[in-house]
């Protein structure tokens, strides 16, 4: 007669053990992006606040590349929805350095050491790339953007009659994409950290790099005139360029100490040939024993 065979609880705690183990690092990944994220809302929610404090002077500034161009809004509530938009753009540009540190952070397990320096440096390098990048976008790039947008399909008959929401869409994803642009560096800089990059493969991508950067400055700047093109589109070839600098002097051999190992290594080479003449000396002048097989 067969018996059924029972299965002891730690045996099956012990089989179901892996199970356990694989699902405890998502579950570590998903509180750890959930714990980043919170950083960044609370981040964008105080610089929210802080830019409706001050919203009448943001306007203004934002308004200011537009030559003097009437706006409108279409809905009850879109004086609201306009002042929503410019305080949350806002916020999330000032936010830039708080969201690229938890994200480098995020990332730390991928780095190499020293990943803490970098979180650090790196945080600041983006929030200062992030101010040129914006800066160049509002003297430079969207002014004569504008310029050609506003004034270029206007008769006596076709007037442009655009909502302040649209405007401030345009004028903010401009200022991101520029803003994004000035980060080219440093995020060939991340991926090296990842994974070694080589200069001579970045110059292999360089053709594409500039046919995207002419797409981007299309986009950004939609003017017919070559050199307004080549003003958004230079940037970007410009930091490009940096960023192989950059790898190329981080990824650089390390030359004082491979002096010395071949240094040391010169040594040991002399050092065996001077024996191996005394060797020879030894066998010229009839020193060598040779000991013969006893008959």
């Amino acid at each position: 007669m067969m018996t059924k065979r029972k299965t002891s609880p730690r045996l099956i705690s012990q089989t179901r053990a892996p199970k356990a183990s694989q699902t405890a690092p998502f579950q570590e990944h998903l509180h750890e992006l959930r714990r980043r994220l919170f950083y960044i809302a609370l981040s964008v929610a105080a610089w929210t606040a802080a830019a409706y404090a001050i919203q009448q002077e943001i306007v203004k500034i934002l308004l200011k590349p537009s030559h003097g161009q009437s706006f409108v809004y279409t809905s009850p509530i879109g004086g609201i929805d306009f002042l929503f938009r410019v305080c949350l753009y806002t916020a999330l540009i000032l936010s830039t350095p708080v969201i690229v540190y938890q994200l480098l952070r995020y990332m730390e397990p991928l780095m190499k050491s020293d990943s803490t320096r970098f979180v650090a440096v790196g945080s600041i390098v983006s929030g200062l790339l992030a101010a040129a990048g914006i800066l160049f976008g509002y003297f430079v790039g969207l002014p004569a953007a504008l310029h050609f947008l506003l004034h270029q399909f206007v008769t006596s008959q076709i007037k442009p009659l655009i909502t302040v929401q649209a405007y401030m869409s345009f004028v903010m994803v401009y200022m991101v994409g520029a803003a994004l642009m000035f980060q080219v560096p440093l995020i060939l800089i991340f991926i090296n950290r990842i994974k070694p990059l080589k200069p001579s493969s970045l110059f292999r991508y360089e053709r594409w790099v500039i046919l995207g950067a002419f797409v981007m400055a299309g986009l950004m700047n939609p003017t017919p005139n070559l050199l307004d093109q080549l003003m958004v589109a230079g940037p970007i070839i410009v930091m490009y360029q940096i960023g192989i600098g950059i790898i190329a002097l981080i990824n650089r051999p390390r030359w004082p100490s491979r002096a010395r190992e071949l240094f040391k290594e010169d040594l040991q080479a002399q050092a065996e040939r001077l024996e191996r003449s005394r060797s020879l000396q030894k066998v010229t002048d009839g020193e060598l024993i040779i000991d013969k097989p006893a008959t």
